[in-house]
């Protein structure tokens, strides 16, 4: 159910805009994060687009870049997953923003009714045409890497076979186990990858780590995080859809188990299965703090804040290894 839109009159700020404006004025990088747009109609996908992106020009642009995190479309009719695409390639380009996109299950609907076929992902393709967007360079990736200043970003992303032989979404191998060419090998060595950065390490994708609300088998593969991850986004469990997440389905900040290191649930932009469309502005300040907002953009308003610690403690993944054996 669509909420009804409120607009504040003049003069009228609560303490979640004064915050705000303290944390942007400290600011040295403003990111726009979203997911899950998720549409099997393209004028839900119009109608959900317009609600965000007229709220984003409301605050002035207030981004440097966009991170989206998966499930841009839903559905395997050809034509309609053009359009959504065409409608989201507009929006997002009429901002002139960077934007790096980390794909989810839904993007691969298509290439999972038609196994038959080469996988066709018309988001992620898209993207990767783009110019000056960033995603995987190769459909079977499942990481890419970008910068944010001092910060190395890791993207983990669904991937699937150019034959479509095996397939991974959900965070597991959906099908062709027998020929997913990643082994725990290939996961440690990312993580070593993530270990040996000179600077703090932000991680993003569809999927949380343990302790987030939704699926994470493929996910924990690469724990322990290094010392330096600072803090992972993802989308998928959409907040407010009490079919899917059940008893988590107002959890947007949890933690990685065994790490102190906070997990935010930036889902969905849409405001069919949750309440309103959502998103998150993240600051990061120039002395090593961030400010992570909630937004809802159907009524023109952040609705929670959190800042988190500037430094992350001792993992307990090596404290409590002990009794795992």
């Amino acid at each position: 159910m669509d909420s009804p839109r409120k607009t504040k009159k003049n003069g009228d700020e609560d303490m979640f805009d004064r915050l705000y404006r303290e944390s942007l004025s400290r600011a040295e990088h403003r990111i726009w994060i979203l997911s899950d747009l998720q549409q099997a109609l393209p004028e839900n996908t119009r109608r959900c687009l317009d609600t965000g992106i007229s709220d984003f020009r409301s605050m002035g642009l207030p981004a440097d870049q966009i991170w989206y995190l998966g499930d841009a479309v839903e559905g395997e009719e050809k034509e309609r997953l053009k359009d959504m695409c065409r409608l989201q390639e507009e929006a997002f380009s009429s901002l002139s923003l960077p934007l790096c996109y980390a794909t989810g299950n839904h993007d691969y609907d298509y290439a999972r009714s038609h196994r038959e076929e080469a996988p066709w992902l018309p988001f992620y393709e898209m993207v990767r045409n783009h110019p000056g967007w960033k995603t995987a360079d190769s459909c079977e990736d499942f990481w890419f890497r970008a910068e944010v200043g001092k910060y190395a970003v890791y993207f983990f992303c669904d991937h699937i076979s150019g034959k479509s032989e095996w397939c991974s979404t959900h965070s597991r191998v959906r099908w062709g186990q027998e020929k997913y060419p990643y082994t725990d090998e290939s996961y440690r060595a990312l993580r070593e990858r993530m270990a040996m950065e000179s600077g703090p390490v932000i991680t993003c994708g569809h999927y949380g780590f343990s302790g987030c609300n939704r699926e994470h088998d493929l996910m924990d593969r690469l724990l322990p995080l290094p010392r330096s991850a600072r803090i992972h986004f993802y989308g998928h469990s959409h907040i407010g859809d009490w079919a899917w997440a059940k008893k988590d389905a107002w959890r947007r900040i949890s933690w990685v188990d065994w790490h102190d290191v906070p997990q935010i649930d930036v889902s969905s932009f849409e405001n069919i299965r949750g309440r309103f469309c959502r998103s998150v502005l993240l600051h990061i300040h120039r002395e090593g703090t961030m400010g992570v907002f909630f937004r809802d953009h159907d009524r023109y308003c952040f609705t929670e804040a959190y800042f988190p610690s500037p430094e992350n403690g001792p993992s307990g993944w090596d404290d409590m290894r002990g009794i795992w054996g």
